[in-house]
């Protein structure tokens, strides 16, 4: 029989904010402002991302757990009933490395739990678990909020460079067989992939935000579109050109 968790989905305006970390630093940048928060540990509940465009080069991300932060007044029972975790802050656990390496090991897992326990952040460990294999994409993940997807496209083009592009389907969902959480799904339509290669780091764009593609478009220059992973070839803006779009 499924779980309850399995057959219900958290509605989109109401999931949480997520946070993809796969170091000691991005770790430590997600707990900041969390001090007055409660945080619900899934530290061996993983999901993945589906294969990006493999047309030209397999891009997939695979998490080995995360971190749920609400606030302090709220249950499990609340959660799963549904109630709006939109103001809440999930912070994935990307997996490390091609090597397979698994970002919770159980020196993570002490890493988490001390700073929690340095920062007074009550916490529980929830007992939902989901292993996942494969090998995922040397890249990094972010933004899934609006503003946050137009800070990394002016403020965090790594090598001066941008490419917008506008027909990757993106999506993972968090299942919670033992707790019977509503299932957490995320779908995002479009990336803005910043530098490349080895150090990619891809900002998602949300599938039914107009607005905000057509903003992205306009500080990129829709002369300018670079499909990355579809392999064309067309010139990336520099970090001074999309500075100048925002402020027109």
């Amino acid at each position: 029989m499924e779980s309850l968790g399995s057959q219900r989905r958290y509605e989109c305006e109401k999931l949480p904010d997520f946070y993809s970390v796969r170091n000691q630093d991005q770790i430590n940048y997600s707990l900041e402002g969390m001090e007055n928060k409660k945080c619900y540990l899934f530290l061996d509940n993983g999901f993945t991302s589906n294969i990006i465009e493999p047309n030209k080069r397999d891009i997939q991300f695979i998490w080995d757990g995360f971190l749920l932060f609400t606030d302090s007044e709220i249950t499990p029972e609340d959660i799963q009933n549904g109630v709006d975790l939109y103001q809440a802050r999930l912070v994935a656990l990307q997996r490390m490395s091609l090597l397979h390496q698994k970002s919770n090991s159980p020196e993570v897992k002490h890493y988490i739990i001390e700073k929690l326990q340095e920062r007074n952040i009550p916490y529980e460990e929830m007992p939902d678990t989901n292993y996942v294999d494969g090998y995922p994409s040397q890249c990094d993940l972010w933004s899934t909020r609006d503003f946050s997807v137009l800070l990394d496209v002016i403020d965090c083009v790594s090598d001066g460079q941008a490419y917008y592009n506008g027909n990757s389907y993106f999506r993972f969902e968090i299942t919670f067989p033992q707790s019977g959480f509503p299932n957490f799904l995320y779908s995002h339509y479009g990336a803005v992939i910043l530098h490349g290669s080895d150090g990619t780091a891809i900002s998602r764009l949300i599938h039914h935000n107009k607005q905000l593609r057509d903003t992205i478009e306009n500080i990129v220059g829709t002369q300018k579109l670079y499909s990355f992973l579809e392999g064309k070839d067309y010139p990336g803006v520099s970090i001074s050109d999309l500075h100048k779009g925002i402020q027109k």
